[in-house]
């Protein structure tokens, strides 16, 4: 039987500190994490309509392209609910009394 020495432990307070980050570097991260699914319900927008092209020409099969228009669809809703959560938070941030 083999022992192995343990590692040395850092405090929680040391790694907390490096993992800290300033506003400026998350509202970076929030930027790019908005815009990338932005990005994301624009791309299923276009192939929905790509599809739905496709199957007027006869080279789609009308499974494809419900699929797609409905995940289109729900992608669309969701980006609408959540805006709608990040207005109505901002709205009651502005209610607040200092």
């Amino acid at each position: 039987m083999e022992i192995n020495a343990l590692t040395p432990f850092q405090p929680i307070q040391s790694q907390a500190a490096q993992n800290r980050k300033t506003p400026a570097e998350v509202t970076k991260g929030f930027s790019a994490y908005l815009s990338e699914a932005l990005d994301k319900v624009n791309q299923a927008q276009v192939e929905s309509a790509r599809l739905a092209d496709q199957f007027a020409a006869g080279n789609a099969e009308i499974h494809q392209v419900t699929i797609a228009g409905q995940k289109a669809s729900v992608l669309l809703e969701l980006t609408v609910q959540v805006r709608n959560k990040v207005i109505e938070s901002y709205q009651e941030i502005m209610r607040m009394s200092i």
